[in-house]
């Protein structure tokens, strides 16, 4: 539906873009402020120190992947994982049926021209799984990010997987540099971003840092 505000002339115009946009934002802001009422509380996990050192190398550039997992006993977050690996071999570092938060520096050819860095934050939750995992991890998430950049990560782009069969180079490329822009940007805007499909019956879903 089209929507319209009246003119002096008691015609019917259609609101201008700045109105939408604004209209928008209000909707948004509402449904915000509904949701917050439900929204279970942010777990600012403590980082071992071990993990935090694996941390600092890799931010030195001495590694380019890390992996980490919660204890659910402790409720604390550790690496299990520190080394470079190629982007084709990500997959395999992930478990079948247990959420996984991964640390990754993406280097790559820009246009063919100049070689990037880009730290990604990729949020493996796999189908399966224990119900208390998939409750730990979304609660930790936002803190855990925090801390990381904290730590100086520098992380450009946040990534949820359901399937790392889908985890590309070609996805990766595409979601840092999308073809519309503007497409992804105005996702950002989503209370609940969409998750796309993968190639593999997966789901992707791409967040603003």
């Amino acid at each position: 539906a089209v929507v319209s505000t009246q003119s002096t002339g008691g015609e019917i115009e259609p609101l201008s873009r700045y109105e939408e946009l604004k209209k928008e934002a209000l909707a948004e802001e509402e449904v915000e402020r509904n949701r917050a009422l439900k929204k279970i509380p942010d777990m600012d996990m403590y980082v071992e120190d071990d993990t935090v050192k694996e941390i600092n190398k890799f931010v030195k550039g001495f590694i380019n992947f890390i992996q980490f997992v919660i204890d659910g006993k402790r409720e604390t977050i550790r690496a299990t994982d520190s080394s470079n690996v190629a982007i084709d071999d990500l997959a395999d570092k992930m478990p079948e049926d247990s959420p996984r938060f991964n640390l990754y520096r993406y280097s790559h050819l820009k246009e063919g021209k100049s070689t990037e860095f880009v730290p990604v934050f990729i949020y493996y939750v796999p189908e399966g799984g224990t119900a208390k995992a998939k409750s730990l991890y979304p609660c930790a998430i936002d803190c855990f990010i925090k801390k990381l950049q904290s730590l100086n990560a520098d992380i450009k782009l946040r990534l949820e997987f359901s399937d790392m069969a889908d985890m590309t180079e070609g996805v990766l490329y595409e979601m840092i540099y999308p073809p519309d822009r503007e497409t992804l940007l105005a996702s950002f805007r989503d209370v609940v971003p969409a998750k796309r499909p993968g190639k593999r019956g997966g789901w992707i879903k791409v967040l603003p840092v």
